[in-house]
């Protein structure tokens, strides 16, 4: 056999074996809100005035916390989130607080609480409801845990604890 239809068979060979493998990593990295797809993307007006998305954060592990400010699980979970942000920001954590706006009595009271209480975490406000309805959030508080990859780790429906999330977040940090 000729060297050149040697090399071109290999060639060939090696391109099959590349596309193969394209076509299988693909389909893993699945976009959506269910835990092991990649989170999808949203870019929000923050309270600070600026635009915000998660695909700034990429490379840290990020927790969103999507909350309104008549629920009393989502004010009694805040500190422990302002906590978590303090201890583990220099590892590489990341948490958005996403205010859910549509779900709000008045337009104010998200912006009242958030200085009523002294956060000090970046909020995010979902204005059209349209993160509430690409990530299907029915209850509120509702927490994702998203590794440095962007994947979801876990999704929290309920109020969430120190503890709880500090032990689903430090293999990833």
């Amino acid at each position: 056999m000729p060297m050149k239809k040697i090399a071109t068979m290999l060639v060939l060979a090696i391109a099959l074996i590349l596309i193969i493998m394209m076509v299988f990593t693909n389909e893993n990295e699945e976009i959506g809100n269910k835990v092991g797809m990649i989170a999808e993307n949203f870019r929000l007006p923050m309270n600070t005035g600026d635009e915000g998305q998660l695909k700034d954060h990429r490379g840290k592990v990020v927790i969103i916390n999507m909350w309104a400010s008549w629920c009393e699980p989502c004010r009694d979970e805040m500190p422990a989130l302002m906590e978590l942000q303090h201890k583990y920001g220099a590892d590489g954590l990341e948490i958005m607080m996403v205010n859910m706006q549509t779900y709000e009595r008045t337009l104010n009271d998200a912006t009242t609480f958030i200085e009523e209480i002294g956060l000090t975490l970046p909020v995010y406000f979902d204005e059209e409801g349209s993160l509430a309805d690409s990530y299907q959030v029915g209850n509120f508080p509702t927490t994702y845990v998203i590794n440095r990859e962007g994947v979801i780790e876990a999704v929290i429906p309920g109020e969430v604890t120190y503890e709880g999330l500090e032990k689903l977040i430090k293999p990833l940090l």
